[in-house]
């Protein structure tokens, strides 16, 4: 991050000292229809009216050549640039390197620039500052992806307060803390290793390396398959910095960090849980004998860390919750025995008349959840998979509005397209007679 910070700086410093040809820049004797592609997705198209080696001005407004898409700029660009200034090309190379999707254009430009005489030297620093544009341009886009994401899931009248959108730089300081924190954790209990590091998650414990290293890919998968799900885009990283995984082999490591750390008495049938500081992530897990299960665990637990942060703090009700992690340990996991031990209970529930209205209106901070035999993990399961196979966009819309703020029944109703009776309903009528969920 140093080396960033350094390149950063860099290029403030350096972008003063970019040459700016004033003959054929400025004021267009003609105005030129364009027509381009910005980064964001969007086009715009009018008449440019004067450009800079900074941005294009016309009819449109004004844009920066870095919010154009590379093939679009390189376009536009070399309508306007004098072909026979090498302080052009250059310029063209360093937008073109600094750009989103450009970047294989640049050494033709580059080239053309020392053709006409342009120093190794320049071409170096430009290359140089090239690299910090596109660190800046990067962070800047992935800042905006992520408020264009709140914007969407919270609507105007939104309760829900969203998380804060983190510079690289914030990022950087909150992984560092997440490490700490799980160093700290792991000195409780005798413990001293490198984490494991992937794009979301930091897994430290006491397994084998080639085993947590495997969770680290798998984890990675299960990720993907749960932004697919609720329609985010794969690439965003929604931790504060990244999610940290505790794994033991054994219980009694499992409880003492559990009790030490997270000032939680760990019962005897607990294999592991999602500890949600604030903005923070920690699953603490244990391992044992059954891989299986531990597998399903760490799944199901990884997934209430990424609900958590998706936009706001705001909960799904507890059926849906446990059953949305439920489904995603049964999908992403190879031999889940989650199916087998939810589905024959649920099953059961539904052909003996069971209602699942009253299910859904269980409230963990009201003391009746997961009600008796925990029969609610067994009907939220079935319930979840249920609407995904049915309804897949509607059931991601209605996730979306309850991280909103909206209240998950009028929610269910209107973006789902069922009330709680209807979806109850129909829960009845297909489990009834059906083993499985509808086939798509």
């Amino acid at each position: 991050m140093r080396l960033r910070a350094a390149i950063l700086a860099f290029a403030a410093i350096m972008a003063v000292a970019v040459p700016r040809e004033a003959a054929a820049q400025g004021t267009l004797e003609r105005p030129l229809e364009v027509r381009a592609k910005l980064v964001s997705g969007a086009t715009f198209a009018g008449k440019a009216q004067s450009w800079t080696f900074d941005a294009l001005t016309g009819t449109f407004g004004t844009h920066r050549w870095l919010e154009l898409t590379g093939p679009d700029l390189r376009r536009v660009f070399t309508q306007l640039m004098d072909r026979k200034q090498g302080t052009h090309w250059l310029r063209l190379g360093e937008l073109l390197a600094a750009s989103n999707g450009g970047e294989r254009f640049a050494t033709e430009a580059f080239a053309q620039a020392k053709r006409l005489g342009v120093p190794d030297a320049d071409v170096a620093a430009a290359k140089e500052r090239a690299r910090g544009e596109a660190i800046a341009r990067e962070e800047r886009e992935r800042m905006d992806a992520e408020r264009r994401l709140q914007d969407q899931v919270l609507p105007d009248d939104a309760t829900a307060r969203p998380w804060p959108v983190l510079s690289d730089k914030d990022r950087a300081a909150a992984e560092a803390t997440m490490r700490a924190e799980a160093a700290a954790a792991l000195e409780t209990v005798g413990i001293a290793c490198e984490p494991i590091v992937t794009d979301h998650f930091l897994l430290y414990g006491d397994l084998p390396r080639k085993d947590l290293e495997r969770w680290g890919k798998d984890l990675e998968t299960m990720h993907g398959r749960v932004a697919d799900a609720l329609a985010l885009p794969r690439d965003m990283n929604l931790f504060w910095g990244k999610a940290v995984i505790l794994a033991f082999q054994r219980q009694d490591t499992f409880q003492v960090v559990e009790a030490a750390v997270f000032r939680h008495k760990a019962p005897a049938s607990l294999r592991g849980v999602c500890h949600q500081r604030g903005p923070q992530v920690f699953i603490s897990i244990w391992r044992g004998n059954d891989d299986l299960q531990f597998a399903a665990t760490l799944t199901h637990e990884t997934v209430h860390g990424i609900v958590h942060r998706y936009a706001t703090a705001a909960r799904l009700p507890e059926w849906a919750n446990e059953g949305f992690a439920e489904w995603v340990a049964k999908v992403c996991v190879n031999r889940s025995p989650v199916d087998a031990n939810r589905r024959p209970q649920g099953l059961a529930f539904f052909r003996a008349g069971g209602d699942a209205t009253k299910v859904m209106a269980m409230d963990g901070q009201k003391g009746t959840w997961p009600g008796d035999n925990a029969i609610g993990y067994s009907v939220g399961y079935l319930l979840v998979d249920l609407m995904i196979a049915e309804r897949p966009k509607q059931f991601g819309a209605w996730v979306k509005a309850v991280k909103g703020g909206k209240d998950w029944q009028e929610a269910l109703a209107k973006e789902f397209g069922m009330d709680t009776a209807a979806l109850a309903r129909a829960a009845s009528a297909w489990y009834r007679t059906n083993d499985g969920p509808p086939r798509r």
